[in-house]
């Protein structure tokens, strides 16, 4: 049985299916995370039935740059594919008698080029059509998700959940929309598709054009089972642009 959505937009602080290029080398810093963001091996887990696998899912620098994910990210820099403390705190905590572990999941994917951008760019501008656009880092990274997740599925994990900060958060609550039957649900922080919201419709209308393109996915179901977190400052997003989610309340 589908649960409704729960969302709770509320002002809080947190600290600051082709190779894509570049994810072979930053793949190695994919990982199992303990509660003191020590690496560990997946065959530490015995018991993956009575998991429930939290895949964290990192924010993104601009489109036309690969997303650096280090071994020891320094927290606050997103794009570095840092768990957040209130995550990582999670780790091997029990849950209706589910164990939780945590994946990090690095993206390491560059998306649409500037070239390509500015073309676009100019048919918004034009009023001409576009379509949609597979180059988009977002649309990528949601691929490799997605590929991960049935990788872990194949392996004997039952129940996975998407945890995600910025970008990260927009492709999890976009996983978990067009596959339930994938994901038990979400659980996003400042969920974000593109820059900053003054430029969604100005400087860059790409931004707003392929932003609203997402939303009309999210709209399509009447059912959406996350938790959401935004704050009422952040630059991309806040709790007003994202009412549109209140459909599922």
């Amino acid at each position: 049985m589908i649960r409704s959505i729960l969302i709770l937009l509320i002002f809080i602080s947190f600290p600051s299916f082709a190779e894509y290029k570049g994810l072979k080398k930053l793949s190695k810093n994919n990982s199992f995370m303990d509660d003191k963001g020590n690496h560990y091996s997946i065959d530490k887990i015995i018991d993956k039935e009575n998991t429930l696998l939290l895949i964290w899912n990192h924010g993104s620098g601009p489109d036309n740059k690969i997303d650096q994910c280090k071994k020891k990210p320094k927290f606050g820099y997103e794009w570095e594919g840092a768990v957040i403390p209130a995550v990582l705190n999670l780790h091997n905590k029990k849950i209706n008698g589910l164990t939780i572990k945590i994946y990090r999941l690095c993206s390491g994917v560059r998306g649409m080029s500037g070239s390509d951008q500015k073309k676009i760019r100019k048919l918004i501008k034009k009023g001409e059509k576009v379509d949609s656009y597979s180059e988009l880092k977002q649309q990528k990274r949601q691929n490799i998700i997605l590929d991960k997740a049935d990788e872990f599925l194949n392996n004997g994990f039952k129940k996975i959940i998407l945890v995600g900060y910025s970008a990260g958060g927009w492709a999890s609550l976009n996983l978990i929309s067009r596959f339930p039957d994938k994901f038990k649900g979400a659980i996003v922080i400042n969920p974000a598709f593109a820059g900053p919201k003054i430029e969604w419709n100005k400087r860059f209308p790409e931004w707003g054009f392929f932003r609203d393109q997402q939303i009309d996915i999210f709209k399509q179901k009447d059912s959406l089972n996350a938790l959401l977190f935004a704050h009422s400052n952040d630059a991309f997003e806040t709790p007003q642009t994202l009412s549109f989610f209140k459909l599922f309340l």
